[in-house]
């Protein structure tokens, strides 16, 4: 009977040999895990500045596009108020005359 225990003693022994060498790879595993999550929060913290630092962008590239569309936008109502003004002036002159 000694011998049946003595087996068993050997085969629990191997058994947690090899269950410890499970948990040594689990607790790498986990430990690059946790890396990768770090790392991952880090890429979105990044991710998030750069859209603001792009929507701050787009909205400055907004108001470099419209400033000449105002200008032309001025000329013509500055044209149309002189050739309205002169016509204007003309009939005036005409029934004057």
């Amino acid at each position: 009977m000694e011998e049946k225990y003595i087996t068993k003693i050997i085969e629990n022994e191997q058994s947690v040999k090899s269950a410890h060498h499970r948990i040594d790879k689990i607790e790498k595993d986990v430990g690059e895990i946790r890396e990768l999550t770090i790392a991952v929060k880090e890429i979105a913290m990044e991710t998030k500045a750069t859209r603001e630092d792009v929507n701050d962008m787009n909205s400055r590239l907004k108001v470099v596009e419209e400033k000449p569309a105002k200008n032309w936008e001025t000329i013509v109502k500055a044209v149309l108020t002189s050739i309205g003004s002169g016509l204007a002036g003309a009939g005036i002159a005409l029934i004057l005359k």
